[in-house]
């Protein structure tokens, strides 16, 4: 008994100290992208949540607990882009953690332990663990409160009451939870008499009003959180929605949600597709399917509304499939339960190539190049800090506008002296911009892209080995017109 007590306490806790050991060498030193400044700044300015992005500390909704969690950390690490560095990595590791407890309710430990190292060293995972963003946080509270619907459905009314308020409080980290796991909370209150769900939605609300209530005080009232919530949500319906944009928005969203899903699971993908496969052709030679109920709703529910969502209205991050990711690892653990109970062969050959192939994505985080790897994360890092400190030490800020896209509220937050423009096309049409440079005599074109329409005399410095920067001479006074990826001088005054 103690021995399994010891290995009961000593493989998830060794998959933790792995897991977060594994993350520090590789930590960003620079926020990483437009919201990680929009948290930066309620670290640094006080929470308040507001439409306007003059005033928004963080977006809408706001995210209470995970701001307050990273303010706990910067009164310890001093700045506020390694605290929310620090939230990401400590939430890598409990994701992984809590993928391999979950994983545990339908497999065996070998097996539960194969999915929660390929999620931990999948890159996609391993690379929001590393930044100022809080989707590793997503993952994490996903799988916790996925396993926590799971092992109190059965039991007592106590439990789905507790894991609603735990469901309604733990939203305040992440309030589209509420959205993505809703249907799971159905899938857990359903079954039970009509008073029982009645106060389980009570105590999800309950639950929801320890956030909601400050969140609301912070942000100057309940009338003005509701306009910046229902702005934020109308601006993101018109302007990603299949229901506003048709085909356009249905072929990029699948595209990217598919994309996103392929580097989420590499060979996973392949594994749970014949596994699937697999369970199918075995229920339609045995008429059974036994061995996937009650655990096929579960999975249908914690899994499609995600996924629904982030084709048919939005999906604006690669990190946003970190919601659906630990239940497709946790699904491939509860498929392999019966084939490896039939495995023949030494087990220690098994457990060999379960390790390799569980492991091996990890190579493409060390040693690729790719958009999620750690030379990507250090290229990140190098950009950013050249590009800052070239401006700053050959452009005066009197002189000089910065024109950005996606980098917008980063280039202002470490060059807050400089004129910042903000040129974005939209996604789906080209937009015409006129814009008048007063006296500036510099534009330093950061947009990847953005080129002039006519002749005019575009020059690159080197920033640093591998980082240059573009910048355009204008005359004084002149009027810049922005269409689709380039623009052109109209006229001067």
């Amino acid at each position: 008994m103690r021995i399994a007590l010891a290995r009961a306490v000593v493989v998830p806790a060794g998959l933790f100290a792995l897991v977060l050991a594994s993350r520090l060498p590789f930590v960003t030193h620079v926020l990483w992208a437009w919201d990680s400044v929009l948290y930066a700044r309620a670290l640094e300015q006080g929470f308040h949540v507001d439409f306007d992005l003059a005033d928004q500390r963080p977006q809408p909704p706001g995210y209470l607990l995970y701001v307050a969690s990273a303010a706990a950390l910067r009164g310890i690490l001093g700045d506020s882009n390694a605290a929310l560095v620090a939230v990401s990595v400590l939430a890598s590791a409990l994701g992984a953690l809590a993928v391999f407890l979950v994983a545990r309710r339908f497999c065996g430990t070998g097996t539960s332990l194969f999915v929660a190292a390929g999620f931990a060293a999948n890159p996609l995972v391993w690379t929001y663990g590393e930044v100022a963003y809080p989707y590793a946080v997503l993952a994490l509270l996903s799988v916790t409160l996925a396993g926590l619907f799971w092992a109190v459905r059965p039991g007592p009314a106590f439990g789905p009451l507790l894991a609603s308020f735990a469901f309604g409080l733990l939203s305040g980290f992440r309030q589209d939870l509420l959205l993505l796991l809703g249907t799971l909370w159905l899938w857990l209150v359903w079954p039970r008499a009509w008073r029982v769900r009645a106060l389980a939605a009570a105590l999800v609300v309950c639950g929801a009003l320890v956030w909601l209530v400050p969140t609301v005080m912070l942000s100057e009232g309940f009338e003005t959180y509701l306009t910046a919530l229902t702005q934020q949500g109308g601006a993101v319906q018109t302007s990603y929605s299949v229901p506003a944009q048709g085909l356009a928005a249905l072929s990029y969203n699948l595209r990217f949600t598919v994309y996103a899903l392929g580097w989420g699971l590499l060979a996973f993908a392949v594994i749970l597709a014949g596994l699937a496969l697999g369970a199918l052709l075995y229920r339609l030679r045995t008429r059974s399917d036994e061995h996937l109920t009650p655990s096929r709703g579960f999975f249908l529910a914690w899994v499609g509304p995600g996924l629904l969502f982030y084709v048919a209205v939005h999906i604006g991050e690669w990190g946003y499939v970190l919601s659906v990711l630990p239940a497709l690892y946790v699904l491939a653990g509860a498929l392999l339960a019966r084939p490896v109970r039939m495995l023949r062969g030494p087990a220690g050959a098994w457990g060999a190539l379960g390790a390799a192939v569980a492991l091996a994505p990890a190579l493409l985080f060390l040693a690729g190049t790719d958009r999620f790897s750690a030379a990507a994360l250090a290229r990140h890092d190098r950009a950013v800090v050249a590009r800052v400190d070239y401006v700053r030490a050959h452009f005066p800020p009197d002189r000089t506008i910065l024109v950005t896209r996606e980098d917008f509220l980063t280039i202002r937050y470490y060059l807050p002296e400089y004129r910042t423009w903000l040129y974005d096309t939209q996604p789906y049409r080209d937009a015409r911009k006129r814009k008048h440079a007063m006296r500036a005599t510099t534009l330093v074109l950061f947009t990847r892209g953005l080129t002039p329409r006519q002749s005019l005399d575009v020059r690159y410095a080197q920033a640093a080995d591998g980082v240059s920067i573009r910048y355009v001479s204008i005359e004084p006074g002149a009027v810049l017109e922005f269409y689709g990826d380039g623009f052109q001088v109209r006229e001067q005054r």
